[in-house]
């Protein structure tokens, strides 16, 4: 093997060459840290500074147009907006530095495409749905006895056909329906496998949304590789938040004694939760179809104890926001 030894100038250039390749390197590394630092929802805490209330349904402006679930003497639509008055009322008093909007602020019915872009074009940092649940009633059929059936057959070919009556014994049927014991709240948040929508939903309003810490707008270029990634980070965590203010709801139900079903997603998703730009929740206030829920939720005092906890619950989140440095690294059930 023949070794040749390197000169002065070769040297000189090896070691340039090194010190651009490292210098290069540092470059890349300051620049995808400082990135993260900036988009990373570990690092990134939303700041709570206006926050849409959402009426479910409405008064479709006709007689008896009620929209919603409906129970025995009521409509969800009613008790959604009777509960999301006092919750507007209580977080404007409890929260006064922070806008508290409504979606739904009369009785009547608004799209949810149009709940949607208010709470996008009003930059809200949370949205919260207020709905009523509902299922049908159980079903049984029981067989209870029997019964003789005429029917007639035929023998024979040709001229020897004869019709022949018969008899048989065949089971009675009747159907009942019983009322479903399904009670309790449910708060849902927007479903994983629904990611992709709200990261449209995100882009769409790059405009109007915010960078929670350094109150920049993000680039509206859908294309750009960097806001896809920004946009991912935060989808991931708005989706963290969503669930842990979900999760503060049920606990302050639990609170007041309301039976809880917990977080859920719905697996064909909801709408207005994919389509916001923020944290969202769904809160199902209890069954119409089971009746004590339904007395309790007409009652102005089991109105007020929901508005109560609701409002609670926001703050309590909040409080964990405002705390920092995010929703994520506190969610370990501290208060």
């Amino acid at each position: 093997m023949f070794l040749r030894t390197a000169n002065s100038k070769e040297i000189l250039t090896m070691n340039k060459n090194w010190f651009l390749g490292i210098a290069s390197l540092l470059m890349i590394s300051l620049a995808i840290l400082s990135f993260t630092k900036k988009s990373n929802p570990v690092q990134s805490a939303a700041r709570i500074r206006t926050i849409v209330v959402d009426a479910g349904h409405g008064f479709r402006g006709t007689i008896g147009a009620r929209h919603g679930s409906f129970g025995s003497e009521i409509s969800e639509d009613q008790i959604s907006y009777e509960v999301t008055k006092r919750i507007v009322e209580q977080l404007k008093k409890e929260l006064p530095d922070v806008k508290i909007l409504e979606s739904r602020p009369t009785e009547y019915f608004v799209e949810n495409k149009a709940r949607a872009e208010y709470a996008n074009s009003n930059k809200g940092d949370l949205f919260v749905s207020i709905h009523c649940n509902f299922v049908p009633k159980l079903r049984e059929v029981r067989r209870e006895g029997t019964r003789t059936e005429t029917y007639y057959t035929y023998t024979g070919k040709g001229k020897k056909r004869k019709k022949v009556k018969r008899t048989r014994q065949v089971p009675i049927y009747k159907t009942y329906y019983h009322a479903n014991p399904a009670h309790g709240t449910e708060t849902y948040v927007f479903a994983a496998h629904k990611t992709d929508d709200k990261e449209d939903f995100i882009l769409e309003n790059g405009d109007v949304f915010q960078n929670e810490k350094d109150d920049s707008t993000i680039n509206a270029d859908i294309d750009d590789p960097i806001v896809k990634q920004r946009v991912a980070l935060w989808t991931k965590q708005f989706f963290s938040s969503s669930v842990k203010l979900a999760s503060i709801v049920e606990e302050e139900f639990v609170n007041i004694g309301r039976f809880s079903r917990g977080v859920k997603q719905r697996q064909k998703g909801i709408w207005v939760l994919q389509a916001t730009a923020m944290p969202s929740i769904l809160i199902e206030l209890g069954f119409l179809s089971h009746r004590p829920e339904e007395e309790f939720l007409m009652s102005p005092e089991g109105q007020q104890q929901m508005a109560e906890s609701i409002t609670k619950s926001i703050k309590r989140y909040k409080e964990l926001v405002d705390k920092g440095p995010t929703v994520q690294q506190t969610s370990n059930g501290a208060r």
